[in-house]
């Protein structure tokens, strides 16, 4: 997955994230059920704050173009992925 951020006179971080991965999604880049970075991932390659992202994802949740699971890593703890719908 590619994003490249612009300056914040073409919009909020998490607004340039939220549009770039739609269009990702609608032009067929990211397949379903394909997982995405996790927020903290994202956050550190982009340099952002990690809630940025979230809230990007959280938007495109509620749009219905993700969805988020929810299981345990290796030493029980809770582990979130985000995929594709």
């Amino acid at each position: 997955m590619n994003i490249t951020l612009q300056d914040l006179s073409k919009g909020p971080v998490y607004a340039q994230v939220r549009q770039q991965i739609e269009t990702q999604i609608s032009n067929k880049t990211v397949s379903s059920g394909e997982a995405l970075p996790s927020p903290a991932v994202l956050a550190q390659k982009l340099s952002v704050d990690k809630g940025e992202i979230q809230r990007a994802y959280f938007e495109l949740e509620r749009s219905g173009l993700i969805t988020k699971e929810t299981s345990k890593d290796f030493l029980g703890q809770p582990k979130i992925t985000y995929r594709v719908a």
